[in-house]
Order: C-alpha cells, then sequence, then structure tokens
C-alpha cells in the first residue's frame, strides 16, 4: 500500500535510509528519529521509498537518494510503501 509524505520546513528530516541500487536493495526507512518532522508523519521504520520529489528510486544508488533529499530546500516529498 503506498501513500505520499510531506515533510515541511527545512531539514534535519529525522529519518535515515537503507539499501540502493548499488547494495542490491530496495531504499528503505532504516530509522527514525523520535521527536523528528519524519516521526510526527506517517512514516515508519521499515517502509519502502518508492519516489522523491516524484522521481523514482528503482535505480537510484544510495548516494544519489541521500543528495536527492539534501536537494531539498523547504519542502521533502516521498512516496513510501508498507
Amino acid at each position: 500500500m503506498a501513500y505520499n509524505v510531506t515533510l515541511n520546513g527545512p531539514g534535519p528530516w529525522g529519518f535515515r535510509l537503507q539499501g540502493g541500487k548499488d547494495f542490491n536493495m530496495p531504499l528503505t526507512i532504516s530509522r527514525i528519529t523520535p521527536g523528528s518532522k519524519a516521526s510526527q508523519s506517517q512514516m515508519n521504520q521499515g517502509d519502502l521509498v518508492v519516489a522523491i520529489d516524484g522521481v523514482n528510486t528503482d535505480s537510484m544508488t544510495h548516494l544519489e537518494a541521500q543528495n536527492k533529499i539534501k536537494s531539498a530546500n523547504y519542502n521533502l516529498s516521498l512516496t513510501l510503501q508498507k
């Protein structure tokens, strides 16, 4: 079940990623910081990251995904799957 989350305001967003094309595993939320913007959203540890700001993550390396997230100035839009 896919769902969208928008984190408002500048980073830090309060979550960590694992995986990516270079690790031969899907991008996944590995950790959510208590009290963070991510923890106040619907995000859960273990959710798959399907898209970052509308860009599909299937072919993204871990570093590409990190850079895409860092480049989000004020809003970060994620499509996640439980």
